[in-house]
């Protein structure tokens, strides 16, 4: 369906096939610096975003080197949801991506990586364990609002921190196309 103020119901959902073969979880999120994918003043954005008619990132050019920091998650802890705000008194819509990035074991490395995400504007995409990659925060940007950082109490305790990201953006999150996935891939380095 196309997302382009289309206001009118196209289709609809029907359930065919295996119903029960979706898996949840993050695998690994990678993390850009916003300014480089919308460098702004008129520039062209370094993706293409399909919203007349897929809703998809269809593509990932214009740029060379390591783009896309990868972060590798911790099995069953870290997550991306979306909220999506409505207003019908004020006629408004709006996305709020939320990313929950666990990072195990506290050290100086991790304490100024956290640091420069916390001060940087941002675009991650995120890869689910169903092997999909979804952009967030690709109009707007997304900023650390919450780090949660500290040794535990018990043995079994994490040491750790989770950082929280989010966004307040137009659109909702996109999947990245095929071509757009092996153009990212090509820009990640750790």
């Amino acid at each position: 369906m196309p997302l382009n103020n289309n206001c009118f119901l196209t289709e609809g959902l029907e359930l065919t096939g295996c119903t029960k073969s979706n898996i949840g979880g993050v695998e690994s999120i990678f993390i850009a610096n916003f300014k480089q994918l919308v460098p702004g003043g008129g520039a062209a954005n370094k993706f293409v975003y399909d919203d007349a008619t897929t809703g998809q990132i269809t593509a990932i050019t214009g740029l060379t080197g390591d783009t896309f920091f990868q972060f590798d998650t911790v099995k069953e802890t870290s997550s991306l949801s979306e909220a999506i705000n409505v207003n019908v008194q004020n006629g408004t819509l709006s996305f709020v991506p939320t990313i929950s990035l666990v990072m195990n074991k506290l050290d100086t490395a991790k304490r100024n990586l956290i640091h420069m995400l916390a001060t940087g504007l941002l675009i991650a995409v995120v890869k689910d364990n169903n092997g999909k990659y979804w952009m967030a925060g690709f109009t707007k940007g997304l900023d650390v609002t919450a780090v949660e950082a500290g040794t535990g109490t018990a043995l079994g305790d994490r040491n750790g921190a989770t950082v929280t990201m989010t966004g307040a953006e137009i659109y909702p999150i996109a999947e990245l196309a095929s071509g757009a996935v092996t153009q990212m891939l090509a820009l990640a380095g750790y």
